[in-house]
């Protein structure tokens, strides 16, 4: 059994974005291929919204350069509080509807192919026009 952590990284790409004035991936996207390095929007908008658990150390400098920060700016060591903890986090998540699970939505099944009648009409029922009503003279 391991030890409880009693500190954690926070990821501060945001908060660094935000002081620089950078509003959006793709502002920060340009930055970073003005210095060299090429990343895709999605994996970039990926690493923005949630802490990496890897990252490159190429894509570091070039956030480092990018941003004019130091490897402290975007990383920090934060304390552990008791809300962090996963029992705790259990306990909370337990008492309050809103953060319970969903239930899985079953994905729909498509018949195979093999499951098809030769005889079945898959377009529906065939509907007769309606009669056009003679025309009345005089």
């Amino acid at each position: 059994m391991t030890a409880p952590l009693k500190r954690r990284l926070s990821w501060r790409l945001r908060v660094m974005m935000a002081e620089r004035k950078i509003n959006t991936a793709t502002e920060l996207q340009r930055l970073l291929e003005k210095s060299g390095f090429h990343i895709t929007s999605s994996q970039l908008t990926r690493i923005i919204r949630d802490r990496p658990d890897r990252i490159s150390s190429d894509l570091l400098d070039h956030l480092l350069e990018v941003l004019r920060c130091e490897i402290g700016d975007l990383l920090r060591s934060d304390q552990v509080t008791e809300e962090d903890l996963p029992e705790k986090r259990d306990a909370i998540e337990s008492e309050s509807p809103a953060l319970q699970k969903k239930p899985r939505i079953p994905k729909r099944v498509r018949r195979e192919f093999s499951e098809i009648r030769p005889d079945e009409n898959l377009t529906g029922p065939k509907i007769a026009a309606f009669p056009i009503p003679p025309v009345k003279q005089g």
